[in-house]
């Protein structure tokens, strides 16, 4: 089925904005001025330092302006040689870097996995740009791919792996994160043929609430059962599309739990159950 935009009304919550000092004013406004170069290089250009993510922008000849993006760095020192492959991700068609769904998610991620969050607009097309311009920029030798996002963010990084995978034919595969997937579309489409056209060596892990009206879960499991990637499944018990929760004052545990789940399923440290999150677990 074709792709349908989804509308505002049913993207990410906004929060509160992230405050923007003069100096990284002035490394945005450089950084726009060198956009229009036509040799442009993937560069990033450190913005802000303070206690949570560094925010940054990065520029890159796939993209037509800089991506603005937070990046969250592991507190943990790894065992292994190798450190896990930073996650790319991004928010919903509505949504911003800030949205407390957004955070949440990545701070709990972040306890153990390094994340690079970006901001893109609400074109599904450009929103696939944006991960080959996050992947060019980090991944240089690295075979290593994990992606993921929230609603038409999870839309977009499905669509960016593929093709990368696509192009790479020595690609090992690709770790996707789902987070609220809109499988069904407002107009009622379902939205599984990018699922199913994934290769038998990506990896997928969905979470989803069970009020997830976007992404009903036995639609869900009907379109698992027939698609050649592997998969896992989280449910957020009381949980709906913008992963809202009642009483909101456990929004924040349980995003943050989802995301260090994600992580030791990225770090191959989950079995292959699905797993349910009760509120008062």
């Amino acid at each position: 089925m074709p792709a349908q935009r989804r509308k505002a009304a049913n993207a990410d919550s906004q929060g509160p904005a992230k405050r923007t000092t003069r100096s990284s004013s002035k490394a945005i406004a450089e950084t726009n001025n060198a956009a229009g170069s036509k040799t442009k290089r993937s560069e990033s250009i450190p913005i802000e330092v303070g206690e949570g993510p560094i925010s940054l922008v990065i520029d890159h000849e796939t993209v037509k302006a800089p991506i603005a993006c937070h990046s969250y760095t592991s507190r943990l020192k790894h065992v292994s040689e190798s450190k896990p492959p930073t996650l790319i991700f991004t928010h919903g068609a509505g949504g911003t870097l800030s949205a407390p769904a957004m955070v949440n998610f990545c701070k709990g991620y972040s306890i153990s996995n390094d994340v690079l969050a970006f901001q893109g607009s609400a074109n599904l097309k450009a929103r696939v740009k944006g991960f080959k311009a996050c992947s060019s920029h980090l991944f240089v030798g690295r075979e290593e791919l994990v992606f993921g996002g929230r609603s038409m963010g999870a839309r977009a990084a499905v669509m960016a792996g593929s093709d990368l995978v696509a192009s790479k034919r020595d690609q090992p595969g690709v770790s996707l994160i789902l987070v609220s997937y809109p499988l069904q579309s407002p107009k009622s489409d379902i939205r599984d043929q990018i699922l199913l056209d994934l290769p038998s060596s990506a990896r997928v892990l969905f979470i989803i609430g069970d009020r997830d009206a976007m992404c009903p879960l036995e639609l869900l499991n009907a379109a698992r059962k027939n698609m050649a990637a592997s998969s896992k499944l989280v449910v957020v018990r009381g949980a709906d599309h913008g992963m809202h929760i009642k009483p909101p004052s456990k929004e924040m545990e349980i995003g943050e739990r989802t995301g260090r789940i994600a992580a030791a399923w990225t770090n191959h440290e989950l079995d292959n159950h699905d797993e349910i999150l009760k509120i008062d677990e």
